[in-house]
């Protein structure tokens, strides 16, 4: 695809001449110049530019990026946003990559803020992503400067992660509807999943007998094992003696025809379950109230590092910071 522009010529003209000089003396330059615009009187020139988008939708330059960093071994559902997100924002700009400005990723990130009332936390993230796409660009040689450089990051504070009570966690127990539910509930407390890696868990890798359950595609593609309480042993083997299918997943759709559950499925069961429960409740909370749990019954950080599946310990921290907090805060409620 070509786009053409009132100067193009000016710029080709100033490209040639700073390339002219590297191969010619002074005294020939002018006269291979003059020769360059002779010849051009009788020619339109345009700039050439990569095809700005794909037929289904996706700047080409995105694809290669992706397929990058899929060889880099990141994860699906990092690879599934990177994709989204890249797309909206070449859909949003429409412009190519050669021609993105620091202007039009502020002014993107303005668009998704008043469109959706996204939080600075999310635009941040945004801008990760677009800062990571555009250095890539710049060390792979397809630009000279990423357009990130001049982007200021977006400050947020980190929200304190509110972990339920255990009365809360009962209750929300107490309103299910089906084993299928419970098993559920059961399965993200004891276990401290993710949303996704839950989604993900196969029947077959499952080890019932020391109740471990090996996740193969956590956050990174990376592989651990967590383990599961009495309690989420008896609801999964309840909800498991009541299904009829064949299918090697830990958790299928209630209605036919069955198959394998995603993200969303599992968070709309754990939402509605909330609601009966009078709370506001989603997958990550009850990944939080596990984390807590066991920094208040005295799991050491190192371990809770590797139950959690966090590559950084600093992320872990944060549970033991906020467990700290909820003493003093407690003290100073007594005893102030």
């Amino acid at each position: 695809m070509f786009f053409v522009s009132d100067n193009a010529y000016e710029k080709f003209r100033l490209t040639l001449t700073m390339n002219l000089c590297k191969v010619l003396p002074a005294d020939q330059l002018a006269a291979a110049l003059e020769a360059v615009d002779v010849t051009m009187d009788d020619y339109e020139i345009a700039r050439k530019r990569m095809e700005l988008i794909t037929a289904d939708g996706v700047p080409e330059v995105v694809k290669m990026f992706i397929a990058a960093k899929h060889v880099a071994h990141r994860s699906t559902g990092t690879l599934k946003q990177y994709r989204y997100r890249l797309s909206h924002f070449f859909d949003t700009v429409r412009k190519s990559y050669m021609d993105v400005t620091a202007n039009d990723i502020r002014m993107y990130l303005y668009k998704v803020k008043q469109d959706s009332n996204a939080s600075d936390h999310y635009l941040d993230t945004i801008r990760i992503i677009l800062n990571t796409f555009f250095h890539w660009l710049v060390d792979n040689d397809y630009l000279l400067k990423s357009p990130c450089v001049k982007v200021e990051k977006i400050s947020y504070n980190n929200k304190h992660r509110e972990p339920l009570t255990m009365v809360q966690l009962e209750t929300m127990r107490w309103n299910v509807k089906d084993i299928r539910e419970k098993a559920l509930i059961d399965f993200f407390f004891a276990t401290g999943c993710r949303v996704a890696e839950c989604a993900a868990v196969k029947l077959s890798d499952i080890d019932w007998q020391n109740k471990a359950v090996v996740i193969r595609h956590g956050k990174g593609d990376k592989t651990r094992t967590v383990y599961f309480n009495a309690e989420a042993y008896v609801s999964m083997q309840k909800y498991l003696a009541a299904r009829s299918d064949d299918i090697d997943a830990l958790f299928v759709s209630a209605r036919k025809p069955i198959h394998a559950v995603d993200t969303h499925a599992l968070e709309n069961v754990i939402r509605k379950v909330a609601e009966r429960s009078g709370l506001h409740v989603f997958p990550h909370r009850i990944r939080t109230t596990f984390a807590t749990a066991g920094i208040r019954r005295g799991m050491s950080l190192h371990t809770l590092q590797l139950l959690m599946g966090h590559a950084d310990p600093k992320t872990t921290l944060i549970y033991a910071q906020q467990a700290e907090e909820e003493v003093k805060h407690e003290h100073q409620r007594i005893y102030a």
